[in-house]
């Protein structure tokens, strides 16, 4: 029974290390932030964490951070950008100064939106917003529609729209366009990732999908090669526990013959 359980025990190990090894969660993430008194502005928008888009009141203008960046979109992109973040801008600065109720006292508005795709190829989106730190409103996927977290949200909430769109619009940003710009992104991540997540993603194709037959391929080869792992570790270890018996019963018999040298 305890030999089986050791068997048991190293197939686990051996299953939870070839999962940890698999690739890694990749996200793309735009963030607008207002900090009153003052109206201090900034824009962000993050590739797994990494700065690859900034605008601020002071430039007023939406530039790029990455070299990457800057070669994937023409210049026109960032005009558009620039004028999107500055509506964006007053209707935070509008928003917050609703909810404000002293000009004095330091308070920031927060709007974070992204999506993400897992080793899996699962994905997700968030879209929520975060007054003086804490989680004020979010958008809730499954129903499409706007979570307050308290009653004063809930005031706030009545008769807002984001930019007046409506939540299921979001939901379908955040679900579609979102994900799309993420896999076209992701071959420039910096994020650092183990030698087989590596090589699958070097099957991606231009707009982040895979190409068919070379990753179904890669796929199959990794479902070999861990199960013949797995084989060799049960053989290894049966191997072992069976060696182990034949010594005892060895060690029995000539401690037996020693003992009933007549026999």
């Amino acid at each position: 029974m305890e030999e089986h359980s050791a068997v048991i025990q190293v197939l686990l190990f051996i299953t939870f290390s070839v999962h940890l090894s698999s690739g890694v969660t990749h996200t793309l993430e735009y963030s607008y932030t207002m900090v009153t008194p003052g109206s201090h502005f900034t824009s962000v928008g993050l590739l797994d964490g990494e700065e690859f888009m900034y605008y601020n009141n002071n430039t007023a203008k939406m530039t790029p951070k990455t070299e990457w960046m800057k070669n994937e979109i023409d210049s026109s992109y960032w005009e558009r950008e620039t004028h999107d973040v500055a509506v964006k801008q007053d209707w935070l600065m509008s928003r917050l100064q609703h909810l404000t109720s002293s000009s004095q006292e330091v308070n920031t508005l927060q709007r974070v939106y992204g999506c993400e795709i897992d080793d899996k190829n699962i994905t997700s989106g968030y879209d929520k917003s975060i007054y003086n730190g804490k989680d004020f409103i979010s958008l809730n996927l499954t129903t499409g529609t706007w979570t307050a977290v308290d009653e004063r949200a809930q005031r706030f909430t009545e008769g807002w729209n984001p930019e007046r769109k409506p939540a299921d619009d979001w939901k379908d940003l955040l679900e579609g366009t979102c994900i799309e710009h993420l896999q076209r992104y992701m071959p420039y991540s910096t994020k650092k990732e183990d030698p087989g997540a590596a090589e699958e993603r070097s099957d991606v194709g231009p707009e982040g999908g895979p190409e068919g037959g070379s990753y179904r391929g890669y796929k199959t080869a990794v479902t070999s090669m861990v199960v013949l792992v797995l084989v060799l570790a049960a053989a290894a270890v049966g191997f072992a526990i069976y060696n182990k018996k034949l010594c005892a019963h060895l060690r029995s018999e000539y401690v037996g013959a020693r003992q009933n040298p007549e026999q």
